[in-house]
C-alpha cells in the first residue's frame, strides 16, 4: 500500500498514511520512479569542495517494513523500521537500502509489552558510489493506555559510515513516523521509523 502525499509504501498493515492521513492506494513496491544519473567519484568529490567541504542531501523513506508478534497470554510487540529511503543530489540519487534491522522487547507486570527494532545497518549509493552505514544512536520510548496496552517506539537517530576512502558520511533523522494499533482484547502494537532525514558527505583531512 503507498501514499501518493508522503510517496511512501506500508506493507499492508493500514488502511490510511499514518504520517498524514491520507488512504492509501495500491502501487508496485517501486514507489519513487527516481532512477538518476550516475557521477564519478571524482565528480562527486568536486561536488562536496565546492560546498565547503561538507555536502548535505534531504533524504525521505519510501518504504516501510513492519512485524508484529505475540506473547502468551496478552502481550503484543510490534516493530517497524525504514526499509527503503531516497533522496536527490542534483540529478543524481542518493538510494539506501536497510540491511541489518535490532530487535528488542521488554514486558511490565502484568500485561504491558513493548517492542523495539531499528535500521542498524544501511548499504546504498549516492549517484552510483557505495555508501555503507551503521547506527550509532538509537531513540527508544514507551508508552501505554489503560489498562493493559503498551507501546513501545524505538527509531535510528543518528547513522554514520563511508563513501570510498575520502568521504565521511552522517545520517542523522529530522522527522519520525509513528503509528499504533491493537488486538481485541489485550494486544497492543506500536511502530516508529525514521520517516525524513538529512544525509551530510564530509570530506576526510
Amino acid at each position: 500500500m503507498y501514499c501518493a502525499q508522503c510517496r511512501c509504501e506500508f506493507e499492508g498493515w493500514t488502511a490510511k498514511c499514518p504520517n498524514c492521513t491520507t488512504p492509501l492506494v495500491m502501487r508496485p513496491a517501486s514507489a519513487s520512479g527516481i532512477t538518476g544519473e550516475s557521477l564519478s567519484y571524482d565528480a562527486l568529490l568536486d561536488l562536496v569542495r565546492a560546498n565547503g567541504g561538507r555536502l548535505t542531501i534531504d533524504i525521505s523513506t519510501i518504504a516501510v517494513e513492519r512485524e508484529r508478534k505475540h506473547s502468551f497470554p496478552h502481550r503484543g510487540y510490534g516493530r517497524a523500521w525504514a526499509r527503503k529511503l531516497q533522496g536527490t543530489l542534483g540529478n543524481a540519487l542518493a538510494d539506501l537500502n536497510t540491511t541489518e534491522v535490532g530487535r528488542d522487547r521488554r514486558q511490565q507486570f502484568p500485561y504491558q509489552a513493548y517492542g523495539f527494532a531499528w535500521a542498524n545497518g544501511m548499504r546504498g549509493t549516492i549517484g552510483g558510489n557505495e555508501v555503507n552505514l551503521a547506527a550509532s544512536r538509537v531513540k527508544r520510548e514507551t508508552k501505554w493506555r489503560f489498562p493493559y496496552r503498551g507501546y513501545g517506539y524505538a527509531w535510528t537517530e543518528e547513522m554514520s559510515g563511508e563513501c570510498g576512502d575520502r568521504l565521511y558520511v552522517e545520517l542523522v533523522t529530522t522527522d519520525v513516523g509513528k503509528h499504533r494499533g491493537r488486538q481485541f482484547p489485550y494486544f497492543a502494537y506500536g511502530y516508529a521509523w525514521a520517516n525524513k532525514a538529512t544525509l551530510t558527505l564530509t570530506l576526510k583531512e
